[in-house]
């Protein structure tokens, strides 16, 4: 209970500081009020005195009393966005249910067991990543690429019976941080490998002229977004070792798991081809202009009326409702200062100190993304993220002597690294981080760690990489 308080402490002053100190000249007052509720919401979030969904509820039933417009704390949950990430993690729910997970999961390690690097956990993380990077260059978002790759994974760590509640350093918390970066890295590669790449792109240009084309962005990313990605497995095992690091020839376990299991079940089969559509839908809808959203919702929608799931299912998925929860609350307060102009606000703050005009330009290009890495902590939106700060570092660039492409490439790739510093860098980090298996300490360290070695990587390799091939 001590514990409990002195965590809520920082969580209550920050608030009841904005509202005793009057707003910032050029910033309204209702915005400056949000403003340190969305504060109050990021330590509950981080200091964790209750849970995601606890904190959230209290931070937004209390501060709707001391709001002009306490809609506006709510409005998150309306967005399509949140529900977008509910609808994934209910359907997913099947693959637990039905067993089919599991089934496919058996049917992979039968295949790769075959090999001696498929014998080691190493080896798993490899298939995974292999796996993502053949969806990405089609699947136009990274948070239904986790959503189709993790849950198959899911299932094998549960296989050696490691659950978020039971187990989860044997194997299960490794693939889920491993596919965090791998899904951020492959988002990296393509163009069109996460739906903030096109934002990204259109930022950049809009703000310096500079036209990143599918064909320029894929071989810019090409020598090091792939080291970073044939490394990644590599150095989360080194980072995040699981327990198990060896199978061992497991053929005879996995086809005794499998006669248990029978034959494919009726909902299985049924699973299976939603779960096809659901893939197509992802891959190749965008070109008939079906969003995700639509695809996420039909799936789940096709899998209660085959009675798949019932309602009852879908109440046994607290991972789903916590992320509802905590993230619509979260997505209500920072859309909300965004829209009330509490960021450009901060841009002007920020151009009229910060001079960069006499320092080299790589000093400047590392102390600008450092900025950027810094600020994504206040921004649950990835789209939100890039339209409000990526025009203000840009705009503090032209007056300094970076070179404009080169920090352009940079802020490009980084719009999908940086998601690695928190659980909600983005919608693909909110849907594995849901799945329990890290801690939230180890989520942030792991991932600052991993990001600023990212980091290294693209100033040692991608920089020179670019100068050689004379795209900067």
């Amino acid at each position: 209970m001590k514990d409990r308080i002195l965590k809520m402490i920082p969580i209550v002053l920050v608030p009841v500081l904005t509202f005793l100190v009057s707003a910032p000249e050029g910033l309204e007052t209702e915005i400056w009020h949000l403003f340190g509720l969305t504060i109050s919401l990021l330590l509950g979030l981080i200091l964790k005195p209750f849970s995601e969904p606890i904190i959230s509820l209290i931070v937004v039933g209390v501060g709707s009393f001391f709001v002009a417009e306490p809609a506006t704390l709510f409005a998150g949950y309306a967005k399509l966005g949140v529900w977008f990430l509910l609808a994934v993690l209910l359907a997913c729910g099947a693959f637990k249910k039905t067993g089919l997970g599991q089934r496919m999961a058996y049917v992979l390690l039968r295949k790769f067991n075959q090999t001696k690097l498929g014998q080691t956990s190493l080896g798993l993380g490899y298939i995974m990543m292999l796996v993502d990077l053949i969806l990405s260059p089609a699947t136009g978002s990274n948070t239904s690429r986790s959503a189709i790759v993790f849950p198959i994974f899911r299932g094998v760590a549960e296989s050696f019976d490691s659950y978020p509640d039971r187990n989860p350093r044997k194997l299960g918390a490794y693939l889920e941080l491993l596919e965090h970066v791998v899904a951020m890295s492959t988002a990296v590669l393509f163009l069109t490998g996460m739906a903030s790449n096109a934002v990204i792109a259109s930022t950049i240009k809009d703000v310096t002229g500079i036209e990143l084309t599918w064909g320029l962005w894929f071989k810019a990313a090409l020598v090091p977004g792939l080291l970073v990605l044939l490394t990644c497995p590599i150095i989360v095992y080194k980072l995040y070792a699981p327990e198990m690091k060896n199978f061992g020839d497991i053929r005879p376990l996995v086809d005794s798991k499998l006669d248990e299991m029978g034959p494919m079940k009726k909902d299985e089969k049924l699973l299976l081809v939603i779960f096809i559509l659901a893939i197509l839908g992802w891959v190749v809808g965008p070109k008939f202009s079906i969003s995700m959203n639509v695809v996420a919702f039909g799936f789940l929608a096709l899998e209660l009326v085959t009675g798949i799931l019932d309602w009852d299912d879908l109440m046994k998925e607290k991972g789903a409702w916590n992320m509802y929860l905590w993230y619509g609350a979260f997505f209500s307060l920072s859309n909300a200062i965004n829209q009330g102009g509490f960021y450009t606000w901060l841009s002007g703050k920020i151009e009229s100190v910060m001079d960069l005009s006499a320092l080299n330009g790589m000093v400047v290009l590392v102390v600008l993304m450092l900025f950027s890495f810094a600020v994504k902590y206040f921004f649950v939106s990835n789209a939100a993220y890039i339209a409000s700060i990526y025009p203000v570092i840009l705009t503090l660039a032209m007056t300094t002597k970076v070179n404009m492409m080169m920090l352009a490439l940079m802020m490009a790739f980084f719009g999908g690294y940086g998601a690695l510093v928190c659980n909600y860098g983005n919608g693909a980090s909110i849907y594995l981080y849901g799945n329990g298996y890290v801690s939230q300490k180890d989520w942030y360290l792991k991932g600052t760690i991993i990001l600023f070695m990212i980091f290294a990587v693209f100033l040692v390799v991608g920089i020179p990489y670019w100068t050689i091939t004379g795209i900067c």
